[in-house]
């Protein structure tokens, strides 16, 4: 997902990044990151910009932001509450004391059709979850 950075009532897009996550007041991209920024508009969006190129650097951006397709959907990274932290905690604990032979021993003796294989996948995205959350913490 993009982002437009843009001044309150303003029509002009002050910054485009692509690929963004948007964590507190910072906006990290593929082709920018911004920390801190406050007191600007932003909206989220799909469409790709068209840069206006002088002498090898881009100096603004053809399309405005009324011409800017808006999507519900965001890149925003969410605060972790305490409850998500302590169940991550609790996750990765319980996953810490094993080894890599006890995990490959465990799919090999437990993972044999599909619906084992769809409670196996859940218990890994859990963990996958888990470490999510305590990073973002």
């Amino acid at each position: 997902m993009n982002i437009i950075l843009y001044k309150n009532n303003s029509d002009k897009i002050e910054h485009f990044i692509k690929d963004c996550i948007k964590k507190g007041n910072n906006f990290i991209g593929s082709n920018k990151k911004i920390y801190g920024i406050k007191n600007i508009e932003y909206k989220w969006t799909n469409d790709e910009l068209n840069p206006i190129i002088i002498d090898g650097e881009i100096i603004g951006w053809i399309e405005s932001v009324s011409d800017i397709n808006e999507e519900l959907e965001d890149g925003e990274i969410k605060p972790v509450t305490e409850t998500e932290y302590r169940e991550a905690i609790k996750i990765r604990k319980q996953i810490a004391d094993l080894t890599y032979n006890q995990i490959d021993n465990y799919i090999e003796n437990n993972v044999t059709d599909l619906p084992s294989a769809k409670l196996y996948l859940k218990k890994l995205s859990a963990v996958v979850l888990s470490i999510i959350k305590m990073h973002d913490k």
